[in-house]
């Protein structure tokens, strides 16, 4: 008798869609007695719920399934169908990171357009004292002094009301000698510990040598064997290039570089990658893979292409084993 009251309670409630005061007269019960009717329904499961937020997240199935198929904490998925996708991209990213900021006290940037266009996009309702935005690597040429993680750490600080730190040394070094020299200078060492002990760190990524004013400009006198372009590179996190195993490749570049190398990025506990471009998706998926990132932000293109490099690699309806590429 009670079952068929609960049913018909939730009947009235959410399928005709009355009032509660509108049943109570109905049924001749008090108003009370049919709110505890219709919380008794849900406690006994013969009303579910389901929140569906297709209108706000409208891949919710494919980042659902990039998740599961990678080990992913997050993905979010913008669509592709906009012609400011880069725009949307940034400000989605920034959101993301003002929810996480109330948790954190330490955010290592990576240089690049990306990160500083999340940073100028950014939009955060307090101000969070208490953060610290840390560069990953050292600085670029005057002409490209505004992507540098430097000046990108400054802007996130100056829109967030926080503090940030200065890595006072170039990108790359002419030996390891100097490399050994500069990383106990107290100045760049603290701003290297704190780097290493961010709790998350936002990065864009790379799919090749991307610039090549840097590799002209710091390179210059190298053997063409030594340049980081060769044909095992798949990508670079933080100016890390790494290859079809998420692994540093072994050159010259790498091995001179100021800033993260990808083992301490690999430690930082969230490592927020973005990225735009479907050129990128391999350098995604081998990041995402050999645990490189752990939250992705992106659009669908990037992301349906980087689903098509698993189902090449893996085949999307068997287990996970062996890669056949």
């Amino acid at each position: 008798m009670e079952l068929e009251l609960l049913v018909r309670v939730a009947h009235l409630y959410y399928d005709e869609e009355l009032t509660q005061q509108a049943i109570a007269k109905k049924l001749n019960m008090s108003r009370s007695l049919v709110s505890k009717l219709l919380a008794k329904a849900k406690e006994k499961g013969i009303v579910k719920i389901t929140i569906s937020d297709e209108v706000n997240r409208p891949h919710q199935s494919l980042e659902t399934q990039l998740m599961r198929l990678f080990g992913l904490s997050e993905v979010i998925i913008v669509p592709s169908d906009s012609g400011a996708d880069n725009q949307r991209l940034a400000q989605e990213a920034g959101r993301y990171l003002s929810r996480r900021l109330s948790e954190v006290t330490k955010v290592a940037v990576s240089a690049g357009r990306t990160t500083r266009e999340i940073a100028e996009h950014l939009s955060v309702p307090k101000s969070y004292f208490h953060v610290t935005f840390i560069p990953m690597s050292g600085g670029l040429s005057e002409e490209y002094a505004t992507i540098e993680a430097n000046s990108v750490s400054e802007v996130f600080a100056m829109k967030c009301g926080s503090k940030s730190m200065r890595l006072h040394a170039p990108i790359l070094v002419d030996s390891a000698q100097a490399k050994e020299i500069l990383k106990k200078q107290h100045f760049i060492k603290n701003t290297m510990d704190a780097a290493r002990t961010a709790d998350i760190a936002l990065v864009g990524i790379g799919n090749t040598f991307r610039y090549a004013e840097i590799k002209e400009a710091y390179l210059h006198g190298y053997n063409a064997g030594e340049l980081p372009d060769s044909k095992h590179i798949k990508g670079d996190l933080s100016y890390n290039y790494f290859d079809k195993n998420g692994k540093a490749v072994d050159n010259t570049w790498n091995s001179l570089l100021i800033g993260l190398n990808l083992e301490e990025i690999r430690k930082i506990p969230e490592v927020i990658c973005v990225a735009d471009e479907v050129v990128k998706a391999e350098s995604i998926y081998i990041a995402a893979k050999s645990g490189l990132i752990h939250t992705l932000i992106t659009n669908e293109m990037v992301a349906q292409k980087v689903l098509w490099y698993y189902a090449k690699c893996y085949g999307l309806n068997t287990r996970r084993g062996e890669e056949r590429c």
